[in-house]
């Protein structure tokens, strides 16, 4: 992957600091691992874990008894970047954007599942991906919007991934390139310095409208074909696109999917509870 300079206006691509973890090939010619880490990732705020998001975690913890959980703070968060992707400096950035590029970033290195903590698990892990695609999905994802009114979307506050991924990396790069470009158009010294206000839709900056894009973008490369919204539209069961498998609506945005969607029932896999923390002026939790 190629490394940009990295002068006040413009952010360096994060490059890898730590001894790649050994990979094998898999039937299709991806390079995959052999199962999804069994990892639970959780990011808390300067408050911790508060009262009223206890039952949703709890609820994932006790439907994955194997699985190892890890809540970060900022500051584990921060030394995480330091320790894998030392040319890569988030620590100044809008709240909600180091907490969307750690999620990238920490799917990349170590595999697993993240959750935000307003997310509640109606199903067990282990039951998400039908068995015919558990040695060829390298990513799992859930489509959040699947209608023709609106623009198509993955949803973010729930990603599967197993480690190395290159469509994970792919999603931060395609971030810092919107984030610089943000920069120069507010003429403000480099994306450190972006505020809040200073961004049109932070959906669109680094969160799932942007994971979209770039997982998209990066498929596209890899398949050497373009991979648009046309192949995720109107997704009504499992659907693998290289090695990527996009789950319908109905099961990580169901709530989404009764409101706005075809309505077509299905197994709900996790229910998301739209705590919205990050929505205030700092674009993020405070104390």
């Amino acid at each position: 992957m190629k490394q940009a300079p990295a002068p006040a206006s413009t952010a360096s691509i994060p490059t890898q600091t730590a001894t790649p973890t050994t990979t094998a090939s898999s039937s299709l010619g991806w390079t995959a691992v052999a199962a999804l880490p069994e990892k639970l990732w959780y990011k808390v705020g300067p408050a911790g874990l508060r009262d009223e998001l206890k039952p949703y975690v709890d609820s994932c913890i006790s439907k994955n008894p194997s699985f190892k959980v890890e809540f970060l703070t900022d500051e584990s968060g921060n030394d995480f970047v330091k320790t894998h992707f030392a040319s890569f400096s988030p620590s100044r950035f809008v709240p909600i954007i180091k907490a969307d590029l750690l999620r990238y970033l920490i799917l990349y290195e170590f595999g697993g599942v993240w959750n935000d903590l307003d997310v509640s698990c109606e199903a067990p892990i282990k039951e998400w991906v039908p068995e015919q695609y558990k040695d060829k999905a390298n990513i799992v994802v859930g489509m959040e919007f699947d209608i023709d009114i609106w623009i198509r979307q993955f949803a973010s506050w729930t990603i599967m991934a197993k480690q190395k991924s290159p469509h994970m990396l792919a999603a931060v790069e395609d971030c810092l390139e919107g984030l610089v470009a943000k920069a120069k158009e507010r003429n403000v010294g480099g994306i450190q310095d972006l505020k809040l206000d200073m961004l049109d839709d932070i959906v669109e900056v680094s969160g799932p409208r942007r994971l979209t894009r770039g997982i998209l973008k990066s498929l596209s490369n890899k398949l050497n074909e373009t991979v648009g919204n046309d192949e995720i539209a109107n997704v009504k069961e499992p659907r693998l696109l290289g090695d990527v498998l996009v789950l319908p609506d109905y099961a990580f945005a169901d709530t989404m999917n009764q409101q706005h969607g075809d309505k077509k029932p299905g197994q709900k896999l996790v229910a998301h509870h739209y705590s919205g923390s990050w929505k205030n002026l700092n674009g993020g939790e405070e104390a």
